[in-house]
């Protein structure tokens, strides 16, 4: 009876697996895969895969990408922080874990919960510590590495901010403008002084140079931008139009110049 389609032990090189389409050996080879324990695993290095299931798609273009440092990208949407250091991250960022790690709420100290209380928003934070290796990723959304050096900083969106290293000093921060800032939505930010990783999800953003023009973003699709910006509210009531598709509100945030700002589009909402 006629072998079916799969990989199998290399009848020339025993340290090699071969793919059999049917009728006869093709080209395509890979090295016979060892578990932890020294022992053979099954395909793409995962132990108790069968051997039926190494030409899929899923497991050879979606495996575990091997750690690589701190923090390794698995794909646009997904990144493993190898914990040694303490992280903090989002409540709710996390989707896996490898090892021995622990799970704390972080708390923000009486003056950060107060402020954010103000706003309406606040920082949610876990803290994640131990040994192992942990995967986080925010409803899909692509994910972007950021390195701040010791004393650079930069000030974020709460919505945008997914987790950065233990190492990155924050403070929940207000943007001066009274009430046209709360209005507009843009009363609340985080700042982050480094040094550490920072990990921001955003699918669509523009880098804007604040410098180059007077800059005013929506409050709604600001991300990010440069410590110690200076940012104040403008009004665009006297347009006779709502400008800022994000806010729903004749209002935008207007950043200084020298330094820059990240800003994508909002979501859409889905209607009935």
């Amino acid at each position: 009876m006629t072998q079916p389609a799969d990989w199998y032990a290399d009848p020339s090189d025993p340290s090699l697996l071969r793919y059999w389409d049917g009728t006869a050996w093709t080209g395509h080879t890979a090295p016979v895969p060892v578990a932890a324990d020294g022992t053979a695993a099954g395909p793409g290095g995962i132990a108790g895969i069968p051997a039926s299931l190494a030409n899929s798609t899923l497991f050879t273009e979606h495996a575990e990408v091997a750690t690589t440092g701190r923090i390794t990208r698995q794909n646009p949407a997904v990144v493993k922080v190898t914990i040694g250091e303490p992280v903090l991250v989002s409540r709710g960022a996390m989707i896996a874990y490898q090892g021995d790690v622990s799970f704390a709420y972080q708390g923000s100290g009486a003056k950060k919960f107060l402020k954010a209380a103000f706003t309406g928003e606040g920082v949610r934070l876990m803290r994640c510590e131990g040994a192992g290796e942990l995967f986080v990723a925010r409803h899909g959304h692509k994910l972007h590495l950021l390195e701040l050096g010791a004393g650079e900083g930069m000030s974020v969106s709460g919505r945008s901010l997914l987790g950065f290293d233990a190492t990155v000093s924050w403070d929940v921060r207000m943007i001066s403008g009274g009430m046209g800032a709360a209005v507009a939505g843009g009363l609340f930010n985080v700042e982050l002084t480094g040094p550490g990783t920072v990990i921001l999800a955003t699918d669509h953003p523009v880098v804007l140079n604040t410098s180059e023009a007077r800059t005013c973003v929506d409050p709604n699709a600001v991300v990010a931008w440069s410590a110690h910006l200076p940012v104040t509210t403008r009004s665009s009531v006297s347009a006779g139009a709502l400008v800022g598709r994000g806010s729903g509100e004749a209002f935008q945030l207007e950043f200084g110049p020298g330094g820059w700002v990240i800003a994508e589009p909002e979501a859409a909402v889905p209607t009935a």
